[in-house]
């Protein structure tokens, strides 16, 4: 996934708008890309921070996260444990990379 954010595949994630880890996130704010290490892999800053019910979910904002419209829904529902509604409120928050850093050394 941090390949797909530093090259530009990725530009957005979703989440249901009730998780806390996004609802405080607004346009302008700077996010650390961090590995499962822990090493800072890059900046972000992001664009825009928006709510949308899950069934408006479409192709243009799948291609920002870099899969399918189905796999995207399926991720969604898969990363949350169950089936979300159509009719849930989703947090979509788009971002770019500012700055890439090197990856961790590897021996």
């Amino acid at each position: 996934m941090i390949q797909a954010i530093l090259t530009g595949r990725k530009s957005a994630t979703a989440c249901p708008a009730y998780d806390p880890e996004d609802s405080a996130l607004k346009a302008g704010d700077e996010l650390q890309l961090v590995d499962k290490h822990g090493a800072e892999r890059g900046r972000l800053v992001v664009t825009l921070v928006e709510l949308r019910r899950f069934d408006s979910f479409d192709q243009a904002l799948a291609d920002k996260e870099g899969v399918t419209l189905s796999e995207l829904k399926e991720k969604i529902n898969f990363a949350n444990g169950r089936q979300i509604r159509n009719d849930e409120e989703m947090c979509v928050v788009h971002f770019r990379v500012m700055r890439a850093m090197s990856g961790p050394a590897r021996t």
